[in-house]
């Protein structure tokens, strides 16, 4: 969710821009509606129980199986889509594929759905040089790179990062009690544990995948109502 000085805005891809609560500033956001709760369903769906044994499937699973594609739509799509009647789809499926193969294609498809957005943003003009990953989903050093693998952007992960939503907020409240304290005092950097560059072996695999995971949504469009 980067910021600009300026308005920015994309209708169409649902990309939403508002006033930042820093002065001079507005926010863009690309908006997905099911992502780590795609782990959460999987990993019941799986019978593995707990996302940590989603992930630890996921990077366990056959590397010599045929890709499985996940479309994430659980409870519909925002951006890019803007599709409340978006549905979630595994395609590709095959007697070679098991928990494991299921669990590692949710965690790409999310990857591939987490591009599209940060793509739309990238096309309002806004291309930050990394991105700072926060939340639960964070946590996965596994996944942070398939990310970074996947969209072709450096991700980075601070100390804190998967509670900075509420760090977020609870900055805000201290910005609102204290207006007068400078913002360079107030939103000190997070230290940065670790950078995942995209490796472009892995970056050229996904990239033919993740057309496929878009011509999926595409080619079902008509059958989701």
């Amino acid at each position: 969710m980067p910021s600009a000085t300026g308005f920015l805005s994309k209708p169409e891809s649902a990309v939403h821009s508002f006033c930042h609560a820093l002065p001079g500033r507005w926010h863009l956001m690309s908006v997905m509606l099911s992502a780590a709760s795609c782990l959460d369903w999987a990993a019941t769906l799986t019978g593995l129980g707990t996302v940590p044994a989603l992930i630890a499937a996921a990077e366990a699973a056959n590397d010599d199986a045929d890709p499985v594609w996940f479309l994430p739509y659980l409870s519909g799509e925002r951006t890019p889509h803007n599709n409340p009647q978006a549905k979630g789809v595994f395609f590709g499926l095959t007697h070679q594929h098991g928990p494991a193969e299921l669990a590692r294609a949710v965690l790409e498809g999310v990857g591939y759905a987490l591009a599209d957005g940060m793509d739309v943003v990238h096309a309002c003009g806004v291309k930050p040089e990394s991105v700072t990953l926060i939340g639960g989903g964070a946590r996965s050093a596994y996944w942070r790179q398939m990310l970074a693998d996947i969209s072709g952007q450096q991700l980075d992960f601070r100390t804190g990062g998967d509670v900075g939503p509420a760090l977020g907020a609870a900055r805000l409240a201290q910005l609102a009690l204290h207006q007068n304290i400078a913002f360079s005092d107030l939103l000190p950097q997070l230290p940065l544990e670790q950078a995942h560059r995209p490796d472009a072996e892995r970056f050229a695999r996904y990239a033919p995948r993740r057309e496929t995971f878009r011509q999926i949504y595409q080619q079902l469009l008509p059958l989701m109502s």
